[in-house]
């Protein structure tokens, strides 16, 4: 899956650096350590970022965008809204947890950093990913399968939250390992038990 004006060179090397992250955390990121990843000089990992910044810029970017991809089909599929929520659902902790939450490490490095324009990346990921929940959950009141009385972006909001809670939980909890369905399952009745039509 090919991100935009990326070239293939380019997306290998940040689709190497997400697994560097979501196996050993954002310390462990450096163009050394990329370069070992993909078995080729450090130089020719600066051939296509300048450092370590220009390369987590360009991470969050590609991260939103294999998010879009993951999540987009699911509101063109001819399901009601509320199957097509648990899709959402599904597909975004599946994603997630299988990436070993790398959102909120990144999440974490942009606040550790107080970078302006790693903040707006960061920001950009949660909207993205947020509009389409609210169009989604927009679609649902507009058909009448849920309540018209409820602010679709907040609610968005509101579902992300829960999700990066579960995701947070069992990051955290090495003892256990998050079953997708049932986490799904919970996240949904929780949520649409506020806002759909009885």
């Amino acid at each position: 899956m090919k991100g935009p004006e990326l070239t293939n060179r380019q997306e290998e090397i940040l689709s190497t650096a997400l697994d560097v992250i979501a196996n050993e955390g954002t310390r462990a990121l450096t163009m050394k350590r990329v370069a070992q990843e993909l078995n080729v000089t450090e130089p020719a990992i600066y051939r296509h970022f300048q450092n370590k910044r220009h390369l987590l810029l360009s991470l969050y970017g590609y991260v939103k965008y294999l998010l879009i991809a993951e999540l987009e089909p699911v509101l063109k599929r001819d399901l009601p809204v509320s199957e097509r929520l648990s899709l959402f659902i599904q597909r975004l902790l599946a994603y997630l947890s299988k990436r070993k939450g790398v959102n909120l490490i990144l999440l974490a490095e942009t606040i550790y950093h107080q970078d302006e324009q790693l903040s707006k990346a960061m920001l950009s990921i949660f909207t993205g990913v947020g509009d389409l929940a609210a169009s989604l959950l927009q679609e649902g009141a507009d058909s009448g399968e849920l309540r018209p009385d409820f602010e679709p972006h907040n609610y968005a909001i509101c579902l992300l939250g829960m999700i990066q809670g579960f995701l947070t939980f069992y990051m955290l909890n090495s003892a256990k390992k998050m079953d997708v369905t049932e986490a799904t399952n919970t996240i949904l009745k929780c949520f649409l038990d506020s806002i759909k039509t009885k």
